[in-house]
C-alpha cells in the first residue's frame, strides 16, 4: 500500500501538472513510470483516473486524471495537505486553474487570459519552446 509521503515524493520526481490553454482550457495530472503496478496503486489510492501506455519507445505507462471534479476534490486537496518541494510552483498554478474551471471562470475572456498568463513560464511552456 502506498503512503502519502511516497506519493508526494514520487510525483515530485515523475509527475506533471499540465495546463492546456489553446482553443480550449483543460487541466491534467499525470505521472509516468515503467512499472504499471505502481501507477495502478496510485489510481486506487486516489480513487480516480486511469492508467494507459504512454506510446513511447521506452515502454512507459502514464496515470492520468482529467476530470475537473476529481482534480478539485481529490488531487488538489491531497497536494495542499502534502506539499510538493520540486514542483510546488507548477502545482500552485495548476491548482489556481482547476479552481477557475470549477467556478466556470475559464468561460470568460478575463478568465481565459488569466489562465494563459498562469501557463506562461510553466515547465510545459519552457519544454515546448526548447523543442522547437
Amino acid at each position: 500500500m502506498l503512503t502519502s509521503d511516497y506519493i508526494r515524493g514520487f510525483v515530485d520526481g515523475e509527475g506533471c501538472f499540465y495546463i492546456l490553454a489553446t482553443k480550449r482550457i483543460a487541466c491534467e495530472f499525470q505521472v509516468s513510470q515503467k512499472q504499471r503496478a505502481v501507477l495502478e496503486s496510485m489510481r486506487e489510492f486516489f480513487g480516480c483516473g486511469y492508467v494507459k501506455p504512454k506510446y513511447d519507445k521506452a515502454g512507459t505507462y502514464v496515470y492520468l486524471v482529467k476530470n475537473i471534479h476529481d482534480l478539485s476534490t481529490k488531487i488538489v486537496p491531497f497536494f495542499r495537505e502534502h506539499p510538493l518541494i520540486v514542483k510546488s510552483d507548477q502545482f500552485e498554478k495548476f491548482a489556481q486553474v482547476v479552481e477557475m474551471q470549477k467556478n466556470k471562470l475559464h468561460l470568460t475572456a478575463e478568465g481565459r487570459e488569466r489562465i494563459k498568463a498562469l501557463k506562461l513560464g510553466s515547465s510545459e511552456t519552457i519544454r515546448q519552446a526548447l523543442s522547437r
